[in-house]
């Protein structure tokens, strides 16, 4: 044809690597788009199942002006079946970590918490990987919760996913109090989510919450939510690296301070385990805030509060700054001069 030069056999078209993976992610697309037209997927920005993500659209409003992102989906069918597997999902999962967890005790091993965090590693990714297609595979309401302030997950979706995961987590903790017996629980601490006032106070722990929680967020985020690991990456490895992710988190403040069980990363999970030991006072409010030590006969008072409320911090910082530099914070047309742009490396391939 006029005005066109096939490449000749040593001769590659000129692309960049961005290039290269959209090309190849609107292949998979395709294809998963065929396949989604047969089955049912949890379909929202905020799963952990990348090829399930309704496609961005630019130009579109912020995410808090939408009226729909508050209020629509109460009633839908589609969300009540997701709730049901986050339900489902989060109590099979605080069933199987307290197993595992009291397994390990039994054992008398000093590397528990090595062994905690590898066994978090391969369990959360199989949970992930699991419920993703059907919920999008949050189990954890700090998850679900920064998702709605990230513009990522619908308010009715997140509300219900909230409620879902913690009825879940009281269930698993119903069930392996059954198994245990009230004198194992007690002796086991509820299997986590634990500490000793005589080794450090209210204050170091809420603050050590939000530190660790934060961190995973953010790299919870980098590599299972946002939309540019996907692209650039692989829509596949996401569940495995956030699976990762917890377990380095798991096991980075697992033994620094005595009798502390380290950070919860899913109140849930302690909700749940707080059950277990029959014990979910929140701690006196003084001393929650408080960073002076205290005596060793305030170390019934568990603190459930500093799990969810450290989490719900963690979850606020890391949507005030995913707000700020979102995945696609371009601002209008990129300037082809600029360094780093591929727009007019595209002209060239179009032309």
């Amino acid at each position: 044809m006029d005005g066109i030069q096939a490449p000749t056999k040593n001769e590659e078209p000129a692309t960049t690597p961005l290039f290269r993976a959209e090309t190849s992610r609107t292949a998979r697309s395709s294809a998963t788009a065929h396949t989604m037209e047969h089955t049912r997927v949890a379909a929202f920005d905020g799963t952990f199942a990348p090829e399930a993500r309704p496609p961005f659209q630019p130009g579109t409003r912020a995410w808090y002006r939408k009226r729909d992102y508050f209020l629509s989906g109460w009633s839908n069918p589609a969300i009540w079946r997701s709730t049901l597997v986050e339900f489902v999902g989060t109590a099979a999962i605080v069933l199987v970590g307290g197993q595992i967890g009291a397994t390990i005790a039994s054992y008398g091993t000093p590397q528990v918490g090595a062994y905690i965090a590898l066994s978090n590693i391969v369990l959360l990714t199989i949970f992930i990987y699991a419920t993703a297609p059907a919920s999008g595979g949050h189990l954890n309401p700090m998850i679900t919760f920064s998702t709605m302030l990230t513009g990522l997950c619908p308010w009715p979706r997140g509300v219900l996913y909230m409620c879902a995961q913690t009825a879940g987590a009281a269930v698993g903790g119903g069930v392996l109090t059954g198994i245990w017996g009230r004198q194992l629980s007690i002796e086991l601490k509820g299997g986590g989510c634990f500490f000793d006032l005589a080794y450090a106070t209210y204050g170091q722990l809420f603050l050590n919450e939000i530190a660790s929680s934060f961190v995973l967020l953010l790299l919870a985020f980098g590599v299972g939510l946002d939309p540019r690991q996907a692209l650039l990456f692989g829509p596949r490895f996401g569940p495995l690296l956030v699976g990762a992710t917890v377990g380095v988190m798991s096991f980075a403040g697992s033994g620094m301070i005595r009798g502390y069980a380290g950070a919860s990363l899913n109140p849930a999970r302690c909700f749940a385990l707080g059950i277990v030991r029959r014990d979910l006072s929140g701690g006196s409010f003084y001393l929650w805030l408080s960073f002076q030590p205290v005596s060793e006969s305030a170390d019934r008072q568990i603190g459930q509060w500093i799990w969810w409320a450290g989490d719900a911090i963690a979850g606020i910082l890391l949507a005030a700054m995913y707000n700020l530099i979102p995945p696609h914070h371009g601002s209008g047309k990129p300037d082809p001069d600029s360094p780093g742009s591929c727009t007019s490396d595209r002209e060239e391939i179009a032309a």
